[in-house]
């Protein structure tokens, strides 16, 4: 019975943390290049008017900020603990506010929206506009720092405060998207056990625990049809603006020791392998359209 129910708790531990794994990587990678309704062409940004720098960013990088010219997804291959991958990701947050009245000219750094209760001091926002497109204004978005986020209206509406100006006067043709660049990697956690980290602006924070390898595939799509033609590791992609989908998988293990009679043998990335512990393994697996460039 005693061994029973440390099975038991074993798996029940693996397979949460697997899903929830699975769950926060899916949904920041179907966000990637995320922007609202604004046309973004990588090779042309002069609709988006960046105010990203070192005089309005504390500590700013270009690599964490820079969400023109940084590609919206890239990894890299067999760089981490037990021969892991990483994988960055640019792009929006779940959900958006929208521009309400009073509408502030251009020229300045305010803006009020709808309260969405998310957007806060320090986050990094792109307003985009939705309506027509006018040819007086040639930036239909702006990149912007917030530098205070205040509830007004009975908690209604939110007042927010840049830290650069505002490109045009927005008004409620136009929304607010979080923007954000995150990391997954596999580092050693608090513990000392392998763990699952996610990254967002440089600030690392240990996910799920118990993560011990992390491999990524990449589906390329190369006829430019809006889907993968073929999925290959980081270091075999030629382009990462072909990426239109990502294939994740996890091996996943449990806290304790001796759990399984024997050593367990599993298979994971196409190797089968036989532990040198009594672990329970689990390989969890997803594949995940980047939904603003498939089809």
């Amino acid at each position: 019975n005693q061994t029973t129910f440390k099975f038991t708790n074993a798996l029940a531990e693996v397979q949460e943390n697997g899903r929830f794994a699975l769950d926060s990587m899916s949904q920041d990678m179907r966000l990637a290049n995320e922007w609202g309704c604004v046309p973004f062409d990588p090779d042309d940004t002069d609709n988006i008017n960046d105010t990203l720098s070192g005089a309005t960013v504390p500590g700013y990088n270009a690599n964490f900020h820079d969400f023109l010219d940084e590609e919206a997804i890239e990894g890299t291959n067999n760089t981490g603990p037990n021969g892991s991958d990483t994988v960055t990701v640019r792009g929006g947050k779940p959900g958006k506010a929208n521009v309400e009245s009073p509408f502030y000219p251009a020229g300045t750094a305010r803006l009020t929206t709808s309260n969405g209760g998310r957007i806060g001091a320090d986050d990094i926002v792109l307003v985009t506009r939705c309506g027509a497109n006018d040819l007086l204004i040639p930036a239909e978005a702006d990149i912007m720092r917030v530098t205070s986020a205040t509830s007004i209206n009975c908690d209604t509406q939110s007042d927010l405060t840049f830290a650069g100006s505002k490109s045009q006067q927005f008004e409620n043709d136009a929304s607010v998207i979080e923007l954000q660049t995150v990391t997954y990697s596999i580092a050693n956690g608090a513990s000392g056990e392998p763990a699952l980290f996610r990254t967002e602006f440089g600030n690392a924070v240990e996910l799920v625990e118990g993560v011990e390898d992390l491999q990524l595939l990449y589906g390329i799509d190369n006829d430019s049809d809006g889907y993968p033609n073929q999925y290959v590791t980081a270091n075999n992609v030629a382009d990462f603006e072909e990426v239109v989908a990502i294939r994740i998988m996890l091996l996943v293990r449990s806290f304790a020791d001796f759990v399984t009679e024997t050593p367990q043998t599993y298979s994971f990335n196409g190797v089968q392998t036989t532990a040198g512990d009594r672990r329970l393994r689990q390989v969890f697996t997803a594949t995940v359209a980047l939904r603003n460039r498939i089809g």
